[in-house]
């Protein structure tokens, strides 16, 4: 599963993935191409700064640091972050959310400046306290910014999978060079964008590939760019290997959809995968369920979006087949349906030839 941004996949059909991991010899592997560090803003970080400050002269803390927890390289204590978090939410507890969000922020801390000296850190926490406060709104960040804000997304995700089982070990956060937090974009380059990706791709050797699937315009600048650097990766790799019987799903969430007419895979969802899908972008995603941008369509979380393109969907496939095709059917999955994801699946030479026609759409010189 690669995905520009965290929460697409999310939101574009979590609802399948839900069924997906119920079979235990599936193997599920995410990529974040991009951390999507624009995206977090300065109050949320601010938030996120004053909850470390409660925890960071704790005994618990000074405890945690001498004992090695926060050592980079060790991912089973990584994880540990993650499992205080859930057991918060599953115990409705805040205190074990906080602390759980508190260790992961200490951690990418040091991560980020390179020391693990607390008299370092405890500056670092004060300079970026005093950042947040004072920074205007969508002024673009200094590197160090950037890389703790996208940090700050990464944690998001792993909260996510989390959910499913899926430890940290199977994502990877990529940080792709083209994502600078630009108002436009550069164009993905081999050597710094692609060769990633074709590396992942090498090492994992997928049966199926997922991706964001818009056109240029449609919605966040990096769907399209990280789309064309995906395709690149894939014609290297199924050049290297000889591999042409990989898959592509193409997926759409919030921003751009498909019609009926251009989806291959139509997947139903239940009233309760609708309400994970919201619960779950709710506890998992902080930094966007309250997001600066919401969508022209709708003033709210953009899981309450997502859900209400699924449920239009299902009434539009409805409509077109009668109610007695759902309500009837022989499958529970079906009579169970409240909504219907879109998916478009594509053989090797489908999705490069559908990839050149969305690149001709946006520039006349092709």
């Amino acid at each position: 599963h690669t995905e520009p941004h965290h929460d697409d996949i999310m939101l574009g059909y979590l609802a399948h993935i839900y069924h997906l991991v119920r079979d235990p010899s599936n193997k599920h592997y995410f990529a974040n191409l991009t951390s999507g560090f624009t995206a977090v803003s300065n109050p949320f970080c601010l938030s996120i700064i004053r909850n470390l400050e409660k925890f960071l002269e704790s005994l618990t803390f000074q405890y945690l640091l001498k004992e090695g927890y926060f050592n980079p390289k060790n991912s089973a204590k990584r994880m540990e972050d993650v499992f205080l978090y859930l057991d918060g939410v599953a115990a409705n507890s805040n205190e074990k959310r906080d602390e759980g969000e508190a260790r992961r922020m200490f951690r990418n801390l040091i991560e980020v400046y390179h020391t693990s000296d607390m008299r370092v850190l405890r500056l670092r926490v004060r300079e970026l306290d005093e950042y947040f406060v004072t920074q205007y709104p969508g002024a673009k960040d200094p590197p160090d910014i950037q890389v703790f804000k996208g940090t700050i997304r990464e944690w998001e995700v792993e909260l996510l999978w989390a959910y499913f089982g899926i430890e940290s070990s199977a994502i990877s956060p990529l940080r792709l060079g083209f994502y600078k937090g630009d108002i436009f974009s550069e164009e993905p380059e081999v050597d710094r964008d692609v060769i990633p990706i074709y590396q992942l791709i090498k090492r994992v050797k997928p049966n199926v590939l997922s991706v964001a699937f818009d056109p240029e315009g449609s919605g966040p600048d990096t769907h399209y760019k990280a789309l064309q650097a995906v395709a690149e990766a894939l014609r290297m790799y199924e050049k290297e290997s000889g591999d042409t019987t990989i898959r592509v799903w193409g997926y759409r969430n919030v921003w751009y959809r498909f019609r009926p007419s251009e989806a291959d895979l139509m997947v139903p969802v239940s009233l309760n995968s609708l309400s994970l899908l919201n619960t779950a972008f709710m506890n998992c995603f902080g930094s966007q369920s309250a997001a600066s941008f919401p969508s022209y369509e709708y003033d709210g979380p953009f899981s309450e979006l997502a859900h209400n393109i699924q449920v239009g969907q299902y009434d539009m496939m409805k409509t077109c087949l009668g109610h007695d095709f759902f309500q009837r059917h022989a499958h529970p999955r079906l009579r169970s349906a409240r909504g219907l994801i879109f998916l478009k699946e594509m053989n090797l030479q489908e999705f490069y030839e559908k990839v050149r026609e969305l690149k001709k759409l946006t520039e006349a010189r092709d």
